[in-house]
């Protein structure tokens, strides 16, 4: 039994990536989460299945969708409850990749989302072509070209992680978190370079 729960606190990081993140309940103020993962079932597959908090008041009673893994995105409302029956934290890490960027990044062409509640840990940048990013590379996106960070040197076969002085790690607004498509531009010329990136991130 041992062994499979280790296995499966192994796969929960791939399950999360390979299913969507589960949606939250409705809030009207800034909510923090974790991710919990359920205990492993006496009998049969722990599987995706549904749970809901049974002790709360509010109607309907908050409810969240397990991946694979058995693991969800919970409110911060609602942890003292599932870790009351035997959830424990799982992995906060995930990835975001984009291949072969050759010219800026736009709405229709970045295939990156940043999820609702998620703030970076590190972004790496790869230079796969044998041309240095004239100027370096803007990371940012519809509200702000360099939301995340501006003029990052990227040479030619270079492969760079953004300095922890010149990331912004979330993007703070007034409202509620929301997904924020990224973009990557190349701050002055693509010059004929090709641009990999990868986004490490978690859930606040």
């Amino acid at each position: 039994m041992n062994f499979r729960r280790a296995l499966l606190a192994a796969a929960a990081l791939l399950g999360l990536l390979a299913a969507p993140h589960p949606a939250l309940p409705a809030a009207s103020t800034q909510t923090a989460h974790a991710i919990l993962c359920a205990p492993e079932p006496a009998v049969g597959s722990g599987g995706p299945r549904v749970v809901v908090n049974t002790s709360s008041t509010a109607s309907p009673q908050p409810s969240y969708s397990l991946n694979s893994a058995g693991c969800a995105l919970i409110a911060s409302g609602d942890i003292g409850f599932f870790l009351s029956q035997g959830f424990s934290y799982g992995p906060n890490t995930f990835t975001l990749i984009q291949t072969g960027i050759t010219a800026s990044t736009t709405a229709s062409t970045s295939t990156i989302t940043l999820p609702a509640s998620a703030f970076i840990y590190m972004v790496v940048l790869a230079e796969t072509a044998g041309n240095a990013i004239t100027g370096g590379v803007d990371i940012g996106d519809s509200g702000s070209a360099t939301r995340f960070a501006s003029a990052v040197a990227l040479g030619a076969n270079a492969t760079v992680t953004v300095a922890d002085s010149a990331l912004t790690r979330v993007f703070a607004n007034g409202g509620l978190p929301a997904p924020d498509q990224i973009l990557v531009a190349c701050h002055t010329s693509c010059n004929s370079g090709s641009i990999n990136i990868t986004i490490v991130y978690g859930f606040f």
